[in-house]
């Protein structure tokens, strides 16, 4: 064998890269955005939750007043009212846009305090480790057993029940468990060849923690985030079926409780927004499997 082939065969089994169109070249690698929209699920899905947001957010402008009364009482669906009308003579649909609003606010919002508290504590544990660790990991867990429920009935009588109190309540109660897989992350990469130069070369902790560190940390985590939306519009819709809420914002869990003695006169009042619940919640967690699918690094993305 010639000193070619020699040391084309070294290459090989090192696992040098070789440029593409060679022979025996890996083939390229499909992008993060490519897998995503090569999905029919996931296009489907982000289009429905994109077009019920616009919708939640534009349609309360032209939907009119969601407490107005005057309009027949108990009015099944029809063209003049599509979404028909509550026990109180209220259009239906405009009380679901305002309260789809108000949920879709809630659930976001809780996502991104969620991340945010999430890549701060997770990121500066994970990385630092020792005592840092120790003292932020006992934080996590300190809110981490706080019941949620209970802490809502304790603040809705203390405070007032209103929006800005239950993001604050699920926020604090939800991110400890993104968190946790934050800090795994960073403990992982902390340990990385590229990691530990960089430090060698000098660069300060925070510094490396920025550039290196959290930006290749946060594919599980922005899955977990993702998911998390359709886990707060639950839970906010389940305090505001138990009566926890802002009864002047209305929401559709608000409005699935208001429902319960007319079911059997008026179906359309839970069957709405219960359906419109189900379907967030369904597209936000058919994005996140498929962001993981495109984002999880263990997954090969060959044409």
């Amino acid at each position: 064998m010639s000193a070619v082939q020699n040391s084309e065969t070294v290459e090989t089994t090192t696992g040098a890269r070789r440029t593409p169109g060679t022979p025996g070249a890996a083939p390229p690698r499909e992008s993060a955005a490519g897998i995503f929209f090569r999905k029919p699920a996931a296009v489907f899905f982000l289009a429905v939750l994109l077009a019920m947001i616009l919708v939640a957010f534009l349609g309360p402008v032209f939907a009119g007043d969601p407490v107005a009364t005057g309009n027949p009482i108990m009015h099944p669906p029809s063209a003049e009212y599509p979404f028909g009308t509550d026990h109180l003579g209220r259009d239906f649909l405009a009380r679901v846009l305002h309260g789809g609003r108000t949920s879709l606010i809630v659930g976001f919002s809780v996502a991104a305090l969620c991340m945010t508290l999430a890549v701060v504590v997770g990121g500066f544990a994970g990385f630092y480790g020792g005592a840092i660790d120790r003292v932020l990991v006992k934080i996590a867990e300190f809110f981490q057993v706080i019941p949620g429920l209970v802490l809502a009935l304790v603040a809705a009588a203390v405070l007032g029940a209103n929006v800005t109190m239950i993001i604050a309540i699920l926020a604090v109660t939800m991110w400890p468990g993104v968190a946790r897989i934050m800090r795994a992350e960073a403990a992982r990469i902390a340990q990385l060849g590229y990691v530990e130069s960089a430090k060698a070369s000098g660069f300060s902790g925070v510094r490396i923690l920025r550039s290196d560190v959290l930006p290749n940390a946060m594919a599980p985590v922005i899955v977990t985030t993702t998911m998390m939306v359709g886990v707060a519009i639950l839970v906010e819709s389940g305090l505001s079926f138990l009566g926890i809420g802002d009864a002047n914002q209305p929401t559709w869990g608000s409005l699935l409780n208001e429902a319960q003695p007319y079911l059997s006169q008026a179906w359309w009042l839970a069957l709405i927004p219960g359906f419109l619940i189900f379907l967030v919640v369904l597209s936000v967690n058919m994005l996140g499997d498929a962001l993981n699918d495109a984002l999880n690094p263990t997954i090969g993305r060959v044409k």
